[in-house]
């Protein structure tokens, strides 16, 4: 009786404390809800956030014709019904999603063109379509792009606009009295367009907006003999893209553009990958002096020097976060900042040598290339520093690894150690052997990413390993390719035993930590029982999932 009355009190809950319930579950339970009681099922049918995906209709393939014909009708069907329901009724639709990978798009263009004029004035507020990527043009000579249809712009509820895919904004989309008033978050991913400056003209009439996202769009290429430009022709990128006058903007994130100016004072993050072309890039975002993050990846030109350091941190006084990735870096560069927080460098091509004067840095993250890794100085930090130092190495390189982890100077800001050792060839299956000759700096975590398959080298990885870092604990993620439930075993086992003949003192009276190894408790991402013993841990360990070991010294 008791949990009756329970239960009847959650149904009375106002709707939009039901819906904000809904919102948290994953979408089969939130549907499951809906048999509870005819409130629940009130609430299911009236709840405002629609995603509609065609992958759940389609099934497998191959399959026959006919029944994919059916599937086709039903999900076009399912669609329809759901959004009218909301259109009679009145009903408000907050969130508006589409997928749509698996049925062809031009025998749905139209039914499409319908369900955004119905979330339309239904006063969707987020609208987002995935669209198969285009032009690519049927057997039977009909395009894949999908025309965005002029109505969307004029939605004055709209506050986030996801375009993803085969999209093209025509030029007629661009008329110069409509703007997005209330436009907030515009993201474009693969989508086309005739005219150049078309997405610049779109994001010139948003006002309001705050974050922009920009991929991979395309500028469709005209036909050259005909002079008309087919659904089915190349494209090309975008080459320039010109963003000022945005008061309220705050991130930018823009991939595949050679050129890119901004002028927005409010701007706090930048993120720019030029793309594959060879053309050289130009960025120029030196009017956003608030800027606090700035992300840069795939920079092949020598743009990165030490003047470029220089003049960064004093034309952007309040940077708090700054990751290169994949960037053509000089030899030796000189970091040197009051405000800076965060420092990610990874696969940095050339660099030997980096000296960072940063007294604020709390974490530094550096992602070796397979090489040779820099010298790391921190000339001054502080005591909540960490330094997390992530390294791909080939197994008949792992004798280096000590030289490695000495060059980050000074060796107590190393604070975590990952290791990606790949597999040596059939015919490098040799035992390294490693001489110690002074005691190994001390980490808080070593996680063991990548082991070789071998049994035979086993040993020799865990010597070189341990000999090279003292950890506190060690992780292992179970991966039949890259991390064996052998190996792990393996390690579990010589943790356990540490037997004198299994320590890593060299020919002097030094004793190496391993002498001092008290104790050894095992831990696991699993629901489990912590009392379970670790056979069975490992029997039930699942693909990704991840055992530690934490040792006390």
């Amino acid at each position: 009786m008791e949990h009756e009355e329970e239960e009847d009190r959650l149904s009375n809950l106002p709707k939009i404390i039901l819906h904000n319930i809904l919102s948290r579950l994953p979408k089969k339970d939130g549907a499951r809800t809906s048999v509870l009681s005819k409130a629940w099922e009130e609430t299911w049918y009236t709840f405002p956030i629609l995603y509609f995906s065609d992958g759940l209709f389609v099934g497998t393939f191959p399959q026959p014709w006919e029944g994919f014909l059916r599937k086709r009708k039903n999900f076009i069907d399912y669609v329809k019904r759901t959004l009218l329901r909301f259109y009679d009724n009145g009903l408000a639709i907050k969130q508006f999603k589409l997928s749509v990978n698996n049925f062809e798009l031009h025998y749905m263009s139209k039914d499409v063109d319908h369900w955004l004029k119905l979330a339309s004035e239904c006063g969707v507020e987020l609208l987002e379509l995935c669209l198969p990527d285009g032009p690519d043009q049927d057997e039977e000579g009909r395009g894949e792009c999908y025309v965005l249809p002029n109505g969307v712009i004029e939605v004055k509820s709209l506050t986030e606009l996801v375009l993803m895919g085969g999209i093209r904004v025509d030029t007629a989309f661009m008329n110069h009295s409509i703007k997005f008033f209330s436009l907030k978050v515009l993201s474009l991913w693969a989508v086309l367009s005739r005219d150049e400056h078309a997405i610049e003209h779109l994001i010139s009439c948003c006002p309001l907006i705050e974050h922009i996202t920009l991929k991979c769009c395309s500028v469709l290429i005209p036909n050259v003999a005909t002079n008309f430009l087919l659904e089915s022709d190349t494209s090309g990128v975008m080459k320039s893209l010109n963003m000022h006058g945005l008061l309220k903007l705050k991130t930018v994130d823009v991939q595949g553009i050679q050129e890119v100016y901004i002028d927005a004072p409010c701007l706090e993050k930048f993120c720019y990958c030029p793309g594959d072309f060879d053309a050289p890039f130009k960025i120029d975002f030196d009017r956003c002096q608030n800027l606090k993050y700035l992300d840069l990846l795939s920079l092949k030109s020598s743009i990165i020097t030490d003047k470029w350091f220089l003049e960064l941190f004093s034309k952007f006084p309040f940077l708090e976060s700054l990751k290169l990735n994949n960037c053509r870096m000089f030899e030796r560069i000189n970091i040197s900042s009051v405000q800076l927080k965060v420092l990610e460098l990874s696969n940095c091509s050339n660099l030997k040598e980096v000296n960072i004067d940063a007294p604020n840095l709390l974490s530094c993250v550096f992602y070796g290339g397979g090489g040779s890794e820099p010298i790391i100085s921190f000339l001054r930090s502080s005591s909540q520093l960490e330094v997390d130092l992530q390294i791909p190495i080939d197994y008949l390189d792992l004798c280096n690894l000590r030289e490695s982890l000495q060059n980050i100077k000074p060796q107590n800001v190393l604070s975590s150690l990952s290791l990606f050792i790949f597999q040596p060839t059939e015919d490098a299956l040799n035992p390294l052997v490693f001489q110690v000759s002074s005691p190994p700096p001390s980490i808080k975590h070593l996680h063991l990413r990548s082991v070789p398959k071998n049994e035979i080298l086993f040993s020799s990885v865990v010597n070189i390993i341990l000999s090279s870092c003292c950890p506190a604990t060690i992780s292992l993620s179970f991966n039949p390719f890259f991390c064996t439930k052998a190996f792990i075993e393996f390690l579990y086992e010589t943790l356990m035993e540490r037997k004198e003949d299994g320590c890593f003192c060299g020919s002097g009276d030094t004793r190496c930590w391993w002498h001092g190894l008290k104790d050894v408790k095992v831990t696991s991402s699993m629901k489990i029982d912590e009392n379970v013993d670790f056979k069975t841990m490992l029997e039930l360990l699942g693909f990704g999932e991840e055992i530690s070991f934490t040792l006390e010294v």
